[in-house]
């Protein structure tokens, strides 16, 4: 318990002491403090018999504060204006580090959470929303998101844009799925194995079918055993043994440095776009904001995924 207390038992007292002292009237104390006149009245009372100070004198025509009134009450209103800036400053620093981010569920499960740790260790006053979003074209500012990821050549109206990695996209499969149904030597040989297929309903992404006809091998048709609605399933799915993915090589890249996924194939698919960091351009960034971005771009993926590749 703070010592003021055995002198102050109620902060109540001090709050209704500094409204009477400043508007020299209980009755207008009581007015802003939505109670009645002799509730003030009464608390004065209390103040000062806990204090033994006489803080007013009282006349039929005025209230006026004793010189002990006037000293309370200056020190009084001080503490509270002291109190209301660090309290408002507080509020301000925390309403700004709070930063709103919208990225794909396998993004966020494969490549953010593994790596936030070193964010929250580097700016522990900042904090995350994440929210997953199956869409890649949000409006940013309708949506109250702060940031974002978005696949393209990085001109979009109303944002900014700083390129994070190049888009790579090649097969995965774990190691014992490769050696229960043996080496894969090119591309054709993926049309006997279990594909791992993903339709998003809301996003655009390269697919199993696209992927084999850059490489020359038509694919009319595939056996669709498996099909999932995110990227996320299909590559969980590959590093359980299930069949072969195709990974995009950044959200795959933890999973083959542990030994979980291998390249069954040296073959990939460059399509000459990025994936950026976006903001919206109409919303000055918050501090947070700008840190988390920063963050993100020294992570420099492109020079770890070719590190990777050599392994």
């Amino acid at each position: 318990m703070h010592r003021l207390r055995s002198l102050v038992p109620s902060a109540n007292y001090l709050f209704c002491f500094e409204a009477a002292a400043r508007r020299r009237s209980f009755t207008a104390a009581a007015q802003e403090l939505n109670v009645s006149q002799p509730a003030v009245s009464k608390t004065i009372r209390l103040l000062e018999h806990a204090t033994g100070l006489k803080l007013f004198r009282r006349d039929h025509t005025r209230l006026e504060l004793t010189a002990e009134g006037q000293r309370l009450y200056k020190e009084t209103q001080e503490a509270f204006d002291h109190l209301h800036m660090v309290i408002s400053s507080l509020q301000k620093k925390h309403s700004n580090d709070v930063v709103r981010v919208s990225f794909s569920a396998a993004f966020v499960q494969l490549w953010l959470l593994p790596r936030l740790k070193d964010f929250k260790a580097k700016h522990p006053d900042v904090s995350l929303r994440i929210e997953e979003s199956s869409r890649d074209h949000q409006d940013l500012l309708e949506e109250d998101i702060d940031l974002s990821a978005r696949l393209g050549n990085g001109k979009w109206p109303g944002i900014h844009a700083w390129r994070f990695v190049t888009e790579e996209v090649l097969p995965v499969c774990s190691p014992d799925y490769l050696k229960e149904h043996g080496p894969i030597r090119e591309p054709a040989d993926l049309l006997q194995h279990t594909l791992l297929i993903f339709e998003e309903r809301h996003r655009l992404r390269l697919g199993w079918r696209e992927w084999l006809e850059r490489h020359s091998v038509p694919a009319a048709r595939l056996k669709q055993d498996f099909v999932f609605t995110d990227a996320l399933g299909s590559i969980e799915a590959a590093v359980l043994g299930q069949g072969i993915a195709l990974g995009w090589k950044h959200l795959v890249h933890d999973h083959v440095r542990a030994g979980r996924l291998v390249f069954p194939l040296a073959e990939s698919y460059r399509s000459g776009q990025a994936i950026h960091i976006i903001m919206p351009v109409q919303r000055a960034p918050k501090r947070g904001t700008e840190l988390f971005r920063n963050w993100l771009i020294e992570q420099n993926v492109d020079a770890d995924m070719l590190r990777v590749g050599k392994e």
